[in-house]
């Protein structure tokens, strides 16, 4: 056996064919191998390009929050929107029927009345008896169930509410109302049921449901991560959790009022235990909520960050989607008449619903008010008959209930209106300065990824080159693409989010 060996570097195929092969080939003995391996440089070339991606990775959840949070407000202007503008359009249309209506003004009839059918029947209670097992699925089921009924109650509501079925083919009208009403229904159970979910993993005595809610969380990190995305998939991903985080803080919201309610007048030894010890009755009741929030907040953080890392999206792309839904907002007409208010075009855009949710608040509120009515009981010592004393309450009950619902529909008007006029005021701002934005994202496409060197690039363009032939396609298969101006949620891109 001999000390030395042949050593040669890798060769392409043109080289492989070469008459002076042997030339490469050199020996050497272990002696000059160790010797290269202690003088050998380890740094490559192409570290210096990482550093992009480490900045970009710690930059992606300020975009994706400001986005987030813009989209929340626009998702929360159009909520407000069913409970204080619709119903006074409405009126005024119906201030208007011996006269000839327009589209405008029976789209706002039919869309009160739909909000007004829509009666969820009474929140069950089956879920509280089940398992771990049963619950995770149940988690899972009522989110299939919630992307598939937004998906065609968009369709429906829209085909219900266009100028050409209102004007044209009124006949057609009380048909795709009940199908409007049937779709409401079954959305507005939806939410009830998560909610019903969700505030049995909250408030669980122990912390396992509140663990497999984090962990069902943590899954779609998995669901999302390891898959290839474009900046289309990339804009549909991100209304799917600007949506799904304003239904959350929502429902959550809606669950740390009844536990506030129910538990005014008791003891709060019942409470569930949180994940941290707390003093207050407020930390008791809220810490659960702040966790499943800010676990949210980390599992989109995270998502999108290995998203744009793998996919070398940079950053700026979620200031780009800032400038769509701002688009939604600013009105390109100058007709008499044009809405002022384009919230419920940009909600649709995010694939939000906002008659359904709508719907299931003012079954829980009502519900509410009833837990709120029930604590307050009669003096038994009173020296007045009962039934004159029950009389006076109920009649007094009445009117304070009434001026609590006028004044909170007040102050929900006015929060409708400033946050109407503010997103404008930005909308109108943003769009101003959005060609400059949008010529970067053109010249940015046109960048070498991140993190790819000379060699890399080498790598890539062959691949391609081999793995794009046109030989392999189906003949007169669409090719081109879906600006991202004109995508909405639930177009068909490469799957639904």
């Amino acid at each position: 056996m001999t000390n030395d060996f042949y050593y040669s570097e890798p060769s392409s195929p043109q080289e492989s064919q070469s008459p002076c092969i042997e030339d490469q080939i050199t020996t050497h003995s272990l002696l000059d191998y160790l010797k290269e391996e202690l003088r050998s440089v380890e740094i490559a070339d192409t570290q210096h390009y990482k550093s992009e991606r480490v900045s970009n990775f710690l930059q992606v959840p300020l975009g994706i929050e400001k986005v987030i949070n813009f989209g929340s407000l626009v998702c929360l202007d159009s909520f407000l929107y069913t409970f204080t503008i619709l119903p006074l359009r409405a009126t005024f249309a119906l201030l208007n029927v011996g006269k000839t209506l327009n589209a405008s003004q029976k789209a706002d009839i039919l869309k009160m009345l739909l909000f007004l059918l829509t009666k969820p029947s009474r929140m069950y209670h089956g879920v509280r008896g089940q398992d771990n097992v049963k619950l995770y699925v149940i988690f899972n089921a009522l989110e299939i169930a919630d992307k598939l009924c937004c998906s065609i109650g968009q369709d429906i509501l829209d085909s219900l509410f266009s100028r050409t079925r209102l004007t044209q083919k009124p006949s057609t009208t009380p048909i795709y109302l009940a199908l409007a009403v049937i779709y409401a229904v079954a959305h507005s159970l939806v939410f009830l049921y998560q909610l019903v979910a969700l505030n049995v993993a909250v408030n669980s005595y122990d912390n396992a449901l509140l663990t497999l809610l984090l962990s069902n969380q943590f899954v779609e990190i998995k669901g999302s991560v390891f898959k290839r995305f474009d900046k289309s998939s990339l804009f549909q991903i991100t209304c799917a959790d600007i949506v799904e985080r304003f239904q959350l803080m929502l429902m959550l919201t809606i669950i740390a009022c009844r536990n506030l309610i129910e538990l005014s007048g008791s003891n709060f030894a019942f409470l569930p235990r949180a994940f941290i010890r707390s003093n207050t009755q407020l930390e008791t009741i809220f810490s659960p909520v702040v966790i499943v929030i800010l676990s949210e907040m980390a599992v989109d953080w995270l998502k999108h960050a290995f998203i744009t890392k793998f996919m070398h999206i940079r950053p700026s792309i979620y200031g780009r989607f800032v400038d769509i839904l701002a688009g939604d907002l600013v009105s390109t007409t100058k007709k008499i008449g044009a809405p002022v208010d384009l919230a419920p075009k940009a909600s649709r855009r995010l694939g939000f619903a906002a008659i359904p949710l709508g719907a299931f608040v003012v079954r829980v509120a009502v519900q509410a008010l009833g837990m709120l009515s029930d604590s307050s009981s009669i003096d038994e010592c009173a020296t007045l008959p009962p039934s004159a004393l029950q009389r006076g309450a109920v009649v007094m009950q009445w009117f304070v209930w009434l001026l609590v619902c006028v004044v909170g529909w007040l102050v929900l008007l006015a929060i409708k209106l400033l946050l109407g006029i503010r997103l404008s005021a930005f909308a109108h701002h943003r769009q101003a300065e959005a060609v400059a934005r949008r010529t970067e994202d053109v010249l940015t496409n046109l960048q070498t990824p991140i993190g790819e060197g000379n060699e890399d690039k080498d790598d890539r363009i062959r691949s391609k080159q081999h793995l794009s032939t046109r030989i392999d396609d189906v003949p007169n298969a669409p090719t081109g693409k879906i600006p991202l101006e004109e995508l909405s949620r639930y177009d068909m891109v490469k799957r639904i989010w």
